[in-house]
């Protein structure tokens, strides 16, 4: 894998593990309250996002397992329709769909010895 596809994947796996570390100990409701987190989740999307347009087909096509188009559209979406954004879907999106995320690339990093 080229180098830079390389880095756009660490960005990714960097953005997860930001998120990660301030919901950690957060409940639903707390979340939903809490302006500076949400804000600071909403940035993590949008480097992951950035990061996953990079990517080429090739490097997509490695991880069958993970939903790159998607983790674009939450990029735009937070982007282009900011005041509108549901935090209901943001958490549930932190709370399904990065786990798995995180493991793909954890694992991906692990056997390359990286990260």
């Amino acid at each position: 894998m080229p180098p830079r596809q390389a880095a756009y994947l660490l960005d990714i796996l960097r953005s997860v593990e930001a998120i990660q570390a301030y919901i950690a100990g957060q409940t639903h409701d707390e979340f939903l309250k809490d302006a500076k987190t949400q804000d600071a989740v909403l940035r993590r999307f949008l480097v992951a996002g950035e990061a996953a347009a990079r990517l080429t087909p090739e490097t997509c096509a490695e991880f069958p397992a993970i939903p790159f188009p998607k983790i674009v559209g939450m990029r735009n979406r937070v982007v282009h329709d900011y005041g509108n954004v549901d935090f209901e879907i943001v958490w549930e999106t932190v709370q399904t769909h990065l786990p798995l995320l995180l493991k793909e690339l954890q694992q991906f990093f692990a056997e390359r010895g990286e990260a």
